[in-house]
């Protein structure tokens, strides 16, 4: 089993000396005399030592970013799910929401607060503009529900503590709920007062992975040669920058939508 694995430095320099099946001498000397280490070289001349190497047998490493009120007991015991199963099933999330009058009728893309039903229908609201509220914040929250509602993370983010929307006090979402509703406001900051901080280790197999992850079309039919050859070269090239420490900006980890991750999966829940 291959280890893709770009959460450290050290993590990318042992992936590509085991998928290459190189010592750390030969794989300097590869990359930096005989490719002047420039990544097409050493692709073009190291690119036939993987060819046998099937996808099947990579796993790629990433991490999921939260604030948990429960210490990430129920993710230990469920898993990682997507969005639409967690605002529809019995949830640390799905009660809290419904605590304070919020709940989701997912299949019928309805929005009930304190009594009223609101429109989340995503593909209502792309056909239809709005400046005024609630409308122009519900458009965000179906978006979030019905298009970017996959399972997802981080394959390398070293500074997780500035990505900008807090992720790791509290469910982003709850920011989208605030800003249609800002009562909820104190919903969302009760959360993160409560909440502690973690990173959830995990791994995922090729075939559960977005295809665009790679840069690929996304497309139901089997891997083709070509595209097989994109993702590890996909692979080398990030794990080349990441183990010298010259890839700067944050790599994310996008789960198919259907997809949930075991816990099996899950390394460790581990409080930051």
């Amino acid at each position: 089993m291959y280890n893709f694995d770009l959460r450290t430095p050290d993590s990318a320099y042992d992936f590509l000396l085991t998928f290459f099946n190189m010592s750390g001498q030969e794989y300097i000397e590869e990359l930096i005399i005989n490719s002047d280490n420039e990544f097409e070289k050493f692709w073009n001349r190291n690119a036939a030592r993987v060819n046998d190497i099937s996808v099947d047998n990579i796993r790629v490493w990433g991490f999921h970013v939260l604030g948990s009120l429960d210490e990430c007991r129920e993710i230990r015991s469920q898993g990682l799910r997507n969005l639409q199963k967690v605002l529809s099933g019995d949830t640390l999330l799905s009660r809290m929401l419904k605590s304070n009058g919020v709940f989701f009728d997912v299949k019928r893309h309805l929005l009930f607060y304190k009594g009223k039903e609101y429109n989340v229908d995503y593909d209502w609201y792309r056909h239809n503009n709005y400046s005024m509220p609630p409308e122009k914040y519900l458009k965000p929250i179906a978006h979030r529900i019905y298009y970017d509602y996959c399972v997802n993370g981080f394959m390398m983010n070293d500074d997780i503590f500035s990505y900008g929307t807090n992720i790791h006090e509290r469910p982003e979402f709850m920011m989208k709920l605030s800003s249609a509703f800002p009562e909820l406001k104190k919903m969302e900051d009760d959360w993160a007062k409560r909440s502690k901080s973690y990173k959830v280790n995990f791994y995922a197999t090729i075939d559960q992975i977005h295809r665009f992850n790679f840069d690929l079309n996304e497309t139901q039919e089997e891997l083709t040669d070509s595209e097989i050859n994109q993702i590890k070269r996909w692979m080398v090239s990030r794990a080349i920058d990441r183990a010298n420490s010259d890839l700067f900006s944050e790599v994310f980890l996008y789960i198919k939508d259907e997809i949930d991750i075991p816990p099996n999966q899950i390394t460790s829940c581990d409080e930051i």
